[in-house]
């Protein structure tokens, strides 16, 4: 199977889903969240401590009805609304935690179509597989490939370098002298972007900015990736052998639908319905012995010698070319 085909049959888990920044009460947190018709799991974390919550069916309504007795909406609805005051908070969204011995409580205040809504996160202690399938295995995936593309900027400015050198000792000047630049030398670059005050700035902020709109959709790809990688390939191979069988045609079916029953060597097939023949009354004469029959007789087996002339003859010149072509 191609992973074009994989893709579109592939159901995202929440290991595809990227971090995203968010901020409680002055704390900065980085969380992740994949939402159902009927669902949610949520894995969320402060860089030291994971947690993560599942909730379904019947318990999400029983929240819902617990948190908010006077609003009346569907669990698709109920979740839309988490997500927005997750993911796109406004003024009207007050979030705020209450850590416990092992649980994380989130409680969400808002509005619901001009109706006060609450919401309460009750999230227990991610176990360590959560923890590297959702954070060290893509972090370092993510570390991984922009290495890898950083190299490879690398060595399309040093390349660009080189053409604009060729340039310069043919006599070509840069219209406007302040878009000249520097040659490109890599180590001074490097030491360049360590000492300057953006990078302070970002090992301040860290983590807030490592999961950007590019940077998610890096991890996307990436995880997906990875999930087409580490696929069943029993499964897969199922599929195919189960899409052969549907799609290629046999030969017996084919030979049969092409040429008439005289050429393929084979008695033309009876219908289940048809009668036996019944035995010629007294006085009729047998139909097998008419001069009727042995004409129509004669007259399909000179058709069938005109058909395989036919077939002969366009074969022919076929042949003929291929050695030609040669």
């Amino acid at each position: 199977m191609s992973e074009v085909e994989w893709r579109r049959k592939w159901k995202p888990d929440l290991k595809a889903c990227p971090w995203q920044p968010i901020t409680i009460v002055h704390q900065l947190y980085l969380f992740k969240c994949k939402y159902t018709h009927s669902s949610y799991e949520l894995l969320i974390t402060d860089n030291v401590n994971f947690w993560f919550e599942q909730l379904e069916g019947e318990d999400l309504e029983e929240r819902t009805v617990a948190l908010n007795p006077s609003v009346k909406a569907t669990p698709t609805r109920i979740l839309d609304e988490i997500q927005i005051c997750l993911e796109n908070q406004s003024n009207k969204t007050r979030l705020s935690v209450s850590p416990k011995k092992s649980k994380l409580v989130i409680n969400v205040d808002s509005e619901m179509a001009g109706m006060a809504f609450v919401w309460q996160f009750q999230c227990e202690t991610a176990d360590h597989e959560m923890i590297s399938d959702n954070f060290n295995v893509p972090l370092l995936g993510m570390v991984g490939e922009l290495t890898r593309r950083n190299k490879e900027l690398v060595k399309v400015i040093e390349a660009k370098d080189k053409e604009i050198d060729d340039y310069k000792s043919q006599g070509a000047k840069t219209s406007r002298k302040h878009i000249e630049t520097a040659v490109f030398v890599s180590t001074a670059f490097e030491n360049n972007m360590i000492m300057s005050k953006e990078f302070e700035q970002e090992v301040k902020q860290l983590g807030s900015s490592g999961f950007s709109e590019d940077n998610q959709d890096l991890y996307r790809q990436i995880m997906t990736r990875y999930a087409y990688l580490m696929r069943p390939e029993a499964a897969d191979s199922t599929e195919e052998s189960m899409e052969d069988k549907k799609t290629t045609p046999s030969v017996n079916s084919w030979e049969t639908n092409r040429f008439p029953a005289s050429l393929t060597g084979r008695s033309p097939v009876k219908s289940a319905n048809n009668s036996p023949q019944k035995s010629p009354t007294k006085g009729s004469s047998s139909t097998e012995s008419s001069p009727a029959k042995d004409s129509e007789l004669l007259r399909r087996q000179a058709l069938e010698r005109k058909l395989e002339d036919e077939e002969r003859k366009k074969s022919e010149p076929k042949k003929k070319k291929k050695k030609l072509a040669f």
